[in-house]
């Protein structure tokens, strides 16, 4: 979770757009732009689980609207500016205070997207297939070093690592962060410390050009912090 505390515009915004009758009018695209904006203020800059399979077209186009507003936004100020200004072109105003909050409301964004369609295909402004209609994709379980450490799933990574002691540790995953990335995002001091014994490099620099450090010092996780900062 961000530390960083909506302000109480953010929160009206969200408020207005989770029922606001001009949203049935946008398109996909800024709805996705909205999701991943309001994910990045509430939340953390990257997604805290695995991609989702291809058979989940809604959690995937969020998943990948989280992703890339993370990579867009250095810090959830920057995030919560862009998502205000686009609350105003729809409509909202500053003084248009509305009943409600993120805290009281946390699944707000969740439900104007939920609400409407999903594009067809990555990069799509028209409608898809119905969320309503969409039969659910199976469960798809990322056992990967990325989503075991995504998942802070400490005795699967062992596993690999017994099993396949020539593992990559440092491999970027499409979106360019190595597994010791995702974990010092995710607060996963366990992780971290297993891939660091296991030779992981400490300095490797994610898409934005940040290091481990600075990624565990961003998100607020001091004993990481301090652990990659030990000798």
């Amino acid at each position: 979770m961000s530390d960083h505390k909506p302000s109480l515009d953010f929160q009206n915004a969200a408020a207005y757009l989770a029922s606001a009758p001009s949203l049935t009018k946008v398109s996909t695209v800024v709805k996705l732009e909205l999701y991943g904006a309001f994910k990045c203020v509430t939340c953390s800059r990257i997604p805290s689980t695995s991609r989702p399979s291809i058979f989940d077209m809604t959690g995937r186009a969020k998943w990948d609207a989280w992703s890339a507003a993370g990579k867009k936004f250095e810090h959830p100020q920057d995030a919560e500016k862009s998502y205000l200004e686009m609350a105003c072109s729809l409509g909202w105003t500053p003084s248009a205070a509305v009943e409600g909050n993120v805290e009281s409301n946390s699944t707000a964004e969740d439900d104007i997207w939920d609400k409407d369609e999903v594009p067809p295909s990555a990069g799509s402004g028209g409608m898809g297939n119905a969320v309503s209609t969409m039969a659910p994709g199976p469960e798809v379980i990322d056992k990967t070093i990325h989503g075991l450490a995504l998942s802070n799933d400490v005795p699967g990574l062992n596993t690999l690592l017994d099993k396949n002691p020539d593992t990559n540790l440092n491999v970027l995953d499409e979106y360019g962060y190595a597994p010791i990335h995702l974990a010092c995002d995710r607060g996963n001091t366990e992780i971290v410390k297993i891939l660091l014994a296991q030779g992981a490099d400490r300095n490797i620099k994610d898409p934005d050009d940040l290091s481990p450090l600075e990624l565990s010092k961003e998100a607020g996780h001091s004993e990481i912090e301090a652990l990659l900062s030990s000798a």
